[in-house]
């Protein structure tokens, strides 16, 4: 385990944890993790997985869905891939994929900044409900330093966003191109379906809004929503509070 950096306050929220990859790398990098997952399957690997770190403290795993409010909601267990699941049968359901449906509590954000604090990074990758994070992310008056989000068809006012609420550098990276990846500070390798590095560890340039927008609009879609990379690529918006070293980290 690494100590995070002395500078650093506040755990990781990763919301959306699935299988818990992405919660491993962070506990190795020596961070407290509050782990989000509405799927009680999922949730009950990741007690088992993490029982040490639970055991000292260090990962919260809240098994919920993240929401607008407290209490029961619907979602939708993908049978067929659960990396879809979600409370909306339309993003759930794609391509005819088998789902089911079961009742889970809904947690808020302002609710998890209560029992947790506010997060130094923020992971949201929450299928279909990652506009309603971002929505509470920008109604609440502290910010986490770092925060990132997969797009969608959204992508363009997931950015407009996080600008309008104080973010200054932003950075889109490419998923699939995570897989195989080291982080060169504790050696791990990420698996696929992993969210890779963050903060000030991306490898990549990081923009101001204006210039990250022509890159978005270049890259992921244009601003009339035609897409213009393959299916096979997607990506992660990620956005910091304050402006990053643009050079590439090594």
């Amino acid at each position: 385990m690494l100590t995070p950096k002395k500078n650093v306050t506040g755990p990781i929220y990763d919301l959306g944890m699935n299988n818990g990859d992405d919660t491993d790398y962070y506990l190795k990098r020596g961070f407290e993790v509050v782990a989000v997952e509405a799927n009680p399957a999922l949730c009950q690997m990741a007690r088992e997985r993490f029982a040490e770190a639970i055991a000292a403290g260090r990962v919260s795993i809240i098994e919920a869905a993240i929401g607008d409010h407290e209490g029961d909601v619907t979602f939708h267990v993908n049978l067929d891939n659960h990396h879809w699941s979600s409370m909306d049968i339309n993003w759930a359901g794609r391509d005819d994929s088998v789902c089911q449906a079961i009742k889970v509590q809904s947690v808020t954000l302002a609710s998890l900044y209560a029992r947790h604090g506010v997060p130094y990074f923020m992971k949201i990758d929450v299928e279909g409900a990652d506009m309603m994070v971002l929505e509470q992310v920008a109604a609440h008056s502290v910010l986490p330093d770092f925060i990132s989000i997969e797009d969608c068809r959204f992508g363009f006012d997931y950015a407009r966003i996080l600008s309008q609420v104080g973010y200054e550098a932003f950075q889109l990276v490419d998923q699939s191109e995570i897989a195989g990846m080291t982080d060169p500070v504790c050696g791990h390798v990420f698996p696929k379906g992993s969210s890779g590095l963050f903060g000030p560890d991306l490898r990549g340039g990081w923009e101001p809004y204006p210039e990250f927008i022509e890159t978005y609009a270049t890259t992921v879609r244009t601003r009339e929503g035609v897409r213009l990379a393959p299916r096979t690529r997607w990506w992660d918006i990620h956005a910091a509070r304050h402006a990053q070293n643009k050079e590439t980290t090594p």
